[in-house]
């Protein structure tokens, strides 16, 4: 049985159907350019949570990322694909060219905080 616990970042405004947050355990969140909610899930939970956020996206200019405790695991989830990863930006070249493709700006294809230890709320 796997226990670990995995983190995610979602923007509010990427959201087309914000009902979706009132079935997530949101642990932070902070407010700026834009409302950004930490959640937390559960190994167990977390196919079912990718689908619930996935299927809640606005469109193809957003997407969220999923990282567990020290960045060994790290998830990319687009509207059309997701990457399976780690914090180790060298491995990140696919996922941010998709990025740019589906008109993300580069800048914001950081993918961070991608571990416990770099969270900032």
């Amino acid at each position: 049985m796997n226990n670990e616990i995995y983190h995610a970042i979602i923007v509010d405004e990427s959201l087309k159907d914000k009902s979706v947050l009132n079935r997530l355990k949101i642990i932070g969140t902070k407010k700026g350019d834009w409302t950004l909610y930490k959640i937390e899930v559960s190994h167990k939970n977390l196919e079912g949570t990718i689908k619930l956020i996935h299927s809640s996206l606005g469109n193809n200019e957003w997407y969220f990322h999923f990282y567990n405790i020290d960045g060994s695991k790290l998830l990319i989830v687009y509207k059309d694909k997701t990457y399976f990863t780690n914090s180790d930006k060298d491995n990140w070249k696919d996922a941010i060219r998709h990025g740019i493709d589906l008109n993300i700006p580069k800048e914001q294809l950081d993918f961070v905080p991608n571990n416990f230890i770099d969270e900032e709320f």
